[in-house]
């Protein structure tokens, strides 16, 4: 009986893992590409388009009729985010610091 109950739990957290590193490298790549592009406005508008429409429609079919599924998958999501931004965040040079 708690295998069950663990293994509804998991599914939708990993599914929520795997919409956060979807949104936040999507992110991440658009924002590194915005220096470089033509039409920055465009990448932005379309980029955040494409992200969010993936995810609300993966959250949406995660939730499949049970609002605590979207929590759980909501705190996928969010640890992901966690973990992209410590991945993700740059590098400090040694000459930038005071010691």
């Amino acid at each position: 009986m708690m295998i069950g109950f663990s293994l509804e739990n998991l599914i939708p957290f990993i599914f929520g893992l795997i919409l956060g590193g979807f949104y936040f490298s999507s992110l991440w790549i658009t924002v590194r590409q915005l220096p470089t592009t033509a039409y920055p406005v465009r990448l932005f508008i379309g980029s955040f388009l494409g992200r969010i429409l993936v995810t609300l429609l993966g959250f949406y079919l995660i939730m499949d009729g049970q609002w605590q599924r979207i929590l759980i998958c909501l705190g996928g999501f969010i640890l992901a985010r966690i973990v992209l931004t410590n991945v993700l965040k740059p590098k400090l040079s040694n000459s930038n610091s005071k010691f």
